[in-house]
């Protein structure tokens, strides 16, 4: 009778049989991962308004006297015993920059995964916009940054099966450090020392969308798209509106 015996290794576990076909192994997702990124961040408007009034207390370190820096003609309105026209509105734009991110997490199923994140998101400056109760508004450029470091806890949702290219959906929340620095704007042709720096804590959330792409077992690369935003963030004497950062990593 024919006898069939298994190939065994040294080892004397069996030998992996090969064949005419080779199936993709993509090693084993339900486990510890860490994610690292780096992209371009889009920092959108923010409007702010006082809740603590004062002078040297916001970026316009002026009040609505006869203090200020510039002529008083009727041009910036008031005169040496007149005061001028109050502050009715301010906002600041940015200029595109980075954003860094690190996340450690853990694979619970190959298409399910939860993590810490935390990184670095810094946005210089473009314009300080100043809007006065008479009516008039001025945008003056300005030199100055906006750096945010979220530590959120994240959910992330992958596309299942063994495939090498698969997109995902994720978000989370938690807090996020953010400091506001004004160092001078330009008012007119007069070079204004802001001198404007706070930090504070806020709640916020995040959220990304992208694609995922296994190189070999253990070793990704991603695309995503990422939002963050806080919620009505207080920083020193400024209440903003929603705030939000946009990503491309």
């Amino acid at each position: 009778f024919p006898v069939t015996i298994a190939l065994q290794t040294v080892s004397g576990k069996p030998a992996p049989i090969v064949g005419d076909t080779t199936m993709l192994q993509l090693g084993e997702w339900e486990s510890f991962f860490l994610n690292a990124g780096i992209g371009r961040s889009i920092q959108g408007q923010l409007t702010a308004r006082r809740i603590n009034n004062g002078n040297n207390r916001q970026a316009y370190p002026y009040g609505p006297v006869q203090d200020a820096p510039f002529p008083y003609n009727g041009e910036y309105g008031g005169t040496p015993s007149t005061p001028g026209p109050g502050i009715s509105g301010e906002s600041f734009t940015f200029n595109p920059g980075f954003r860094l991110d690190v996340e450690f997490g853990y694979n619970f199923y190959e298409w399910l995964g939860v993590g810490l994140q935390t990184g670095l998101t810094y946005n210089g400056i473009n314009q300080y916009n100043l809007t006065f109760t008479d009516g008039d508004s001025f945008h003056n450029s300005a030199d100055g940054e906006l750096v945010q470091v979220p530590i959120q806890i994240n959910g992330i949702l992958r596309w299942p099966g063994q495939v090498k290219l698969r997109p995902f959906i994720g978000g989370g929340v938690g807090a996020i450090w953010q400091q506001l620095d004004v160092n001078n704007y330009y008012f007119g042709p007069l070079d204004i020392q802001g001198n404007y720096c706070r930090s504070a804590f806020q709640f916020g959330w995040n959220a990304q969308v992208g694609l995922t792409y296994t190189v070999e077992p253990g070793v990704d690369f991603y695309g995503a798209f990422k939002m963050l935003s806080a919620f009505m963030p207080v920083i020193g004497n400024y209440q903003f509106e929603n705030s939000y950062n946009f990503a491309l990593e």
